[in-house]
């Protein structure tokens, strides 16, 4: 061995040897600050399906790249001196847009490969990392134009035309909750079920109208659950069945209740508070990637027009059950009740009579009575889509 290639081999065993030795002195939790770590991913979509939402969750902030090929399908994320959690596992995508999503590592980081099943526009943007959440990259991707959307085009006509209005009817109470009872036993749960399935069935005959039981038999359902269901289905109105009651034996009558502005700003609080999670809420437009003071005014726009297009269909309902019998409140009544507080559907609570009434509550064990209940406020419906109202 010549002398040059000596030196160059003392160089290098002299440079390996000094930086094996200063591992030994520099603590390692230094380097692992330096190094970020992809925890997770997580994918949701909205209602209608035309878009989806990737979200990667990083221990820390991070630097990161995107790009996108021209005609590609593919858009390509690298996220330096970055390295995935022991416990990182890809989703089980069943996204409509996603199709797989591939992670090469390599000294430098990781490159995430997400692969569409048609081309999208995508749009990119990151939240910071706070008390509880990590930091997160998100990615909406949404149709270019593609051949389903073509195909959607063609049909858009004949769903417009086809276009079915989604009533979602609440039958109050149910289960272990009876309700309010009657000097005769008579329980809330029940009466309010069977008003709701001749509402349904009534509804059922319309060719523009599906109408959905948010309870088809005698169980238990929580509040909140009700409206979840209502969204599921995405209705177009949401109607909850009750029968009231009071301590004054000689009230009786119907009422109908929507929400209090009270209500709304009390339940805009809680959603303003977990923007994250109420992603899919107003209509489909996302808080998420939105600052307090817009997301304020958005939810404030959302449910200001929600709580008049729900008077508005309750004085039509309420107009239809003036034929039915005597009105314990002429005009619509506002109250902050967990069942009407969805901000992007239109919903009232129906009081159809007062069970603690004698003469009232004879007439809610009667078929009759029930089946005319709920063709007034079938009649209110049809009213209101005839209106435009919903």
């Amino acid at each position: 061995m010549d002398n040059s290639n000596k030196i160059s081999t003392r160089r290098k065993f002299l440079k390996n040897t000094l930086l094996s030795f200063l591992s030994l002195l520099v603590p390692y939790s230094a380097f692992s600050k330096s190094k970020n770590i992809l925890t997770k991913i997580r994918f949701s979509r909205d209602s209608n399906k035309k878009r989806t939402r990737l979200v990667f969750d990083l221990a820390n902030h991070s630097d990161y790249k995107v790009s996108k090929k021209n005609k590609s399908k593919n858009i390509y994320i690298t996220i330096p001196s970055t390295s995935l959690s022991p416990n990182f596992k890809v989703p089980n995508l069943k996204s409509y847009y996603v199709k797989n999503i591939k992670i090469s590592r390599s000294k430098a980081g990781i490159k995430i490969e997400v692969i569409s099943k048609y081309p999208c526009e995508s749009k990119v943007f990151s939240l910071p990392k706070t008390t509880g959440k990590d930091f997160r990259i998100v990615i909406d991707l949404s149709s270019l134009g593609d051949k389903y959307d073509n195909t959607e085009t063609k049909n858009k006509k004949t769903r417009s035309r086809d276009k079915k209005f989604v009533i979602a009817i609440d039958a109050g109470h149910g289960g272990r909750d009876p309700g309010a009872v009657g000097r005769k036993g008579t329980k809330e749960k029940d009466v309010v079920l069977e008003i709701s399935k001749n509402l349904y069935s009534l509804l059922k005959k319309e060719k523009n109208i599906k109408p959905v039981l948010i309870r088809n038999k005698d169980y238990f359902v929580p509040l909140r659950r009700r409206i979840d269901k209502a969204r599921k289905v995405e209705a177009d109105l949401f109607l909850s069945i009750h029968a009231d009651a009071a301590r004054n034996k000689k009230a009786k009558g119907s009422s109908i209740y929507v929400l209090s502005q009270r209500g709304a700003s009390s339940e805009a609080a809680k959603w303003l508070a977990d923007k994250e999670n109420s992603a899919d809420l107003i209509g489909g437009v996302k808080l998420e990637d939105k600052d307090d003071i817009l997301a304020s005014v958005l939810l404030d726009l959302s449910q200001s027009a929600t709580i008049e297009k729900s008077i508005s269909v309750a004085k039509n309902i309420l107009k239809k059950l003036t034929k039915v019998g005597k009105l314990h409140s002429p005009r619509v009544e506002q109250a902050g009740f967990v069942v009407l507080k969805s901000p992007d559907i239109p919903s009232t609570l129906i009081e159809t009579a007062f069970i603690s009434n004698r003469t009232e509550e004879k007439k809610l064990r009667s078929k009759r009575f029930k089946k005319s209940i709920a063709r007034a406020i079938r009649d209110g419906i049809l009213s209101s889509i005839k209106s435009k109202i919903i």
